[in-house]
């Protein structure tokens, strides 16, 4: 079982550095601050890549970071969402009437936006996406909440991640990471909560 994970998480990371090899939009976001839409920051404790521009389709309010590639990390961070916004958009289906993305709505409860964040990654299609352990965090005397998620790639890969959701003024401010369960999720993970935990809410 180990060796077919291993080989899905190698086919995995052949596509991500034939994707990133192949297009040059990927840009650096370095160790730092790091601005997300208008007086809203958060601090990377390492180099990122901003993969953002490689994706055509995508949610214009989010960047999306990755370090290893797409198909073995991303960390997907909001600027304040409305109702209007997506956080998630189908790299080929896109946004439309036909295949719309995943829209919050305003001043949401903790368990609907922990609800929007696993649909909006199931319109990534991801595959059983169940989210677990939500417990409250502090944000410089913001609350918010902070989750486990499971799922499967169409593939078969098993894949976890962690997302925080806060409310402020109407909108919701998300922060999401998504890896391979086997070795690339907790690679990274201590860098992702301390972005987590950095988030400054305009």
């Amino acid at each position: 079982m180990r060796k077919i994970t291993a080989l899905k998480t190698i086919a995995a990371a052949t596509l991500a550095a034939a994707l990133l090899a192949g297009c040059g939009g990927a840009t650096l976001a370095p160790k730092g601050a790091l601005a997300v839409g208008t007086g809203y920051s958060v601090s990377l404790s390492r180099d990122w890549s901003d993969i953002s521009p490689l994706y055509y389709s995508r949610a214009k309010k989010v960047k999306i970071l990755s370090i290893d590639g797409p198909g073995l990390n991303r960390l997907f961070v909001s600027e304040g969402l409305s109702a209007a916004d997506p956080l998630m958009v189908h790299p080929v289906k896109g946004d439309n009437k036909n295949a719309p993305a995943p829209r919050g709505k305003a001043n949401m409860s903790y368990p609907e936006q922990i609800e929007f964040v696993t649909n909006s990654l199931a319109a990534l299609d991801y595959q059983k996406v169940e989210a677990s352990a939500p417990k409250p965090v502090d944000l410089n005397g913001q609350r918010a909440v902070r989750f486990d998620i499971t799922a499967k790639t169409a593939e078969g890969l098993n894949v976890r991640g962690v997302a925080q959701a806060a409310s402020k003024g109407g909108l919701g401010y998300y922060i999401v990471y998504i890896a391979p369960a086997e070795h690339y999720y907790d690679a990274s993970l201590k860098d992702v909560l301390a972005t987590m935990a950095s988030a400054k809410l305009p």
